[in-house]
């Protein structure tokens, strides 16, 4: 297996990477090379994992005496006592809950097994989902239609506002700039009350597990200069890291002057300025660009995750099932021999099997749910600045 993954993952697999690398970026013509970690990780650690475990179990069962193994009782503990079944059962259901009895421990390794399969899964649908479902929210809830940046207009949609930028202060993660909206305290773009403190966007609060009444203090990008403010709400806006304040304290906290201005809100395209006085346009094509980078980037490899998942999922199913068939061979030929015919058999053996997966199916998802809720947050806390929130579809 770690042989043709190798060979697989230098041939046919790396096109894959390739596509997703010439599909995302501007970047010079690949070289593939041979990645020692990679090959530690991917071939060396499941190697040794695999030899230790089977001289572990080998050596653990080779102490068993020669009669155990005639017997073909596999077990060095004593039998335990049946767990009681009333009898007013009807046999079949008593016969399955023997079975499932009897195989618990093989049907824990499918349980785990199955919440492993799940979660990749779940990962592989549930990306592009939440980068569909970012992009939609950034469309319900834009701050406006454009956001010019240092420019001079007579559009009766345009209103003034200041922008500053800070950077939270670094933590074990890294730094990550937040842009301050100094705005009209009548603002028909911003609708907030400043009485108590200042506003922050829902991803900002998201990104960093913020509440009103929390404090935050950020940092000059360059400097060591430092200011708090206090969350008095936040402000239903996903776009990006951002703080809403009056624009006259903006002002006056960062010295920028009573009449200054950084650009305008506006719902409808500023015609009646040059282009070169304008600093810069943010609009919905500018607050998705990293949404659809991620698209592009990763959507093939999606694909290929829920491939293995699924397969993983399949596989794991057959060889726990036959295994279980195996172990209970002698009771099938007797069953056979007392004239039960193959589709009664399959409702004592296989039945009980179904039951368990889906009862593990139930059962994993929450759980996987809560893991995922862990390893996305963690993922877009270290790849991306700015934040896209845990999607799950329904669909999922």
């Amino acid at each position: 297996g770690a042989l043709i993954g190798n060979i697989l993952g230098y041939t046919a697999f790396k096109d894959v990477c390739a596509g997703m690398y010439y599909g995302s970026y501007s970047l010079p013509t690949y070289v593939t090379i041979w990645n020692a970690e990679a090959f530690l990780m991917t071939t060396v650690v499941p190697v040794i994992i695999m030899f230790v475990v089977n001289y572990a179990v080998l050596h653990h069962k080779l102490k068993l005496s020669p009669l155990k193994f005639l017997r073909r009782d596999l077990s060095s503990r004593k039998q335990r006592r049946a767990v009681y079944l009333s009898p007013r059962m009807k046999i079949f259901h008593r016969f399955r809950l023997r079975v499932i009895f009897q195989n618990i421990s093989n049907y824990l390794v499918l349980f785990v097994g199955i919440i492993f399969a799940n979660l990749l899964l779940m990962f592989g649908l549930l990306l592009p989902s939440a980068l569909d479902h970012y992009q939609l929210e950034i469309q319900n809830n834009m701050l406006a239609k454009y956001q010019y940046m240092l420019s001079e207009t007579d559009n009766e949609d345009a209103e003034e506002f200041s922008a500053y930028s800070l950077n939270t202060l670094p933590t074990k993660y890294k730094s990550e700039e937040v842009t301050l909206y100094g705005v009209h305290d009548d603002s028909k773009y911003i609708d907030v009350d400043f009485s108590d403190g200042v506003y922050i966007s829902k991803a900002y609060a998201d990104k960093f597990l913020l509440k009103p009444g929390d404090s935050i203090t950020l940092k000059e990008k360059y400097e060591d200069d430092e200011y708090t403010f206090k969350i008095s709400g936040i402000y239903d806006y996903n776009g990006s890291l951002c703080i809403f304040m009056p624009q006259e304290e903006l002002n006056r906290t960062f010295d920028l002057g009573d009449d200054y201005f950084s650009g305008y809100f506006s719902n409808s395209e500023i015609t009646d300025i040059d282009s070169s006085y304008i600093g810069s346009v943010i609009d919905l094509d500018a607050l998705t660009k990293i949404s659809r980078q991620l698209n592009v980037s990763m959507g093939s490899m999606m694909g290929m995750v829920n491939l293995f998942a699924v397969a993983i999922y399949m596989i794991l199913i057959y060889l726990l099932s036959k295994i279980i068939i195996e172990k209970n061979a002698q009771s099938i030929s007797m069953t056979k021999i007392f004239g039960y015919t193959n589709g009664e058999i399959s409702r004592l053996y296989i039945l009980s099997t179904s039951i368990v997966v889906v009862l593990c199916l139930l059962i994993s998802l929450p759980i996987e749910t809560t893991i995922m809720e862990v390893l996305f947050r963690e993922m877009m806390l270290q790849s991306i600045s700015g934040w896209i929130a845990l999607w799950i579809d329904p669909m999922i």
